[in-house]
């Protein structure tokens, strides 16, 4: 588990991310009207779904949000060709099982990925989060497979708007286990990922999916100042006085 310091990263973010926006803190709009493309997907985890050959809801010119699960939203940003001419889902979910990391982005291959022939692909998207008092403390990677030999691989990774700079943050890779990272220290409301898979035809199962998990916290309350504490000093000292004169009375 890898932790961040928040100091540390809050000094050794790239000026170029900040200034193009990958840490906003604007507000966004927080209807949960249905957006074109987007399905409900049930209980037991809540959301709504996408395929991923739908244009309607994947518009590399024009891409649309997803509804907002939660205080999330999600923008499909583009797709290796792989997924195109399969009929891969993206469910976005809220999920009340997992309480630390509730809300799960999961790439639903369909067919599985592994038999017989080198697979190799990608998905890129951003997700937000609406409330501006949250902001993103973790992240994780896991996937559901058969494969036993690890014969295949799995990364998830943070980029800047373009896709050109990669974020001072640990790529999540699996095998050998899915893993997760802290980010509260970037205090980051919206996050660029980049999932990508590579999976042998000497693998001896296939990938069912491949999904990222994210947890957000509140903001730290800022201290008091001296001057208040002061002031509230002296009251209490006041209160204090008076009552111990009424006592001697």
């Amino acid at each position: 588990m890898l932790k961040i310091n928040r100091k540390g990263h809050a000094t050794t973010l790239p000026q170029a991310l900040l200034t193009a926006g990958l840490l906003s803190t604007t507000v966004l709009n927080t209807s949960s009207a249905q957006a074109a493309g987007w399905t409900p997907n049930g209980p037991p985890a809540t959301g709504y779904i996408c395929a991923l050959n739908d244009l309607t809801c994947f518009n590399q010119a024009s891409p649309v949000d997803s509804p907002v699960v939660g205080d999330k939203i999600v923008t499909l940003l583009d797709r290796s060709t792989t997924v195109g001419v399969n009929t891969d889902v993206v469910e976005f979910t809220q999920d009340p099982a997992d309480p630390n990391t509730p809300w799960h982005l999961t790439l639903d291959f369909n067919p599985n990925r592994g038999t017989d022939l080198d697979d190799t692909g990608f998905l890129k998207y951003k997700i937000t989060i609406t409330d501006p008092a949250k902001y993103f403390d973790q992240v994780k990677l896991g996937n559901t497979s058969s494969i036993t030999n690890d014969l295949y691989t799995l990364n998830t990774t943070f980029w800047d708007p373009t896709f050109t700079t990669q974020m001072p943050i640990a790529a999540l890779s699996n095998p050998p286990t899915p893993d997760g990272i802290s980010v509260s220290g970037l205090q980051a409301q919206t996050f660029y990922v980049k999932d990508e898979w590579n999976v042998q035809a000497t693998s001896n199962g296939t990938i069912d999916n491949l999904q990222n998990s994210f947890g957000q916290t509140s903001e730290v309350p800022a201290p008091i100042p001296l001057l208040g504490l002061g002031a509230a000093f002296g009251s209490s000292r006041r209160i204090r006085s008076r009552i111990k004169g009424v006592r001697m009375d």
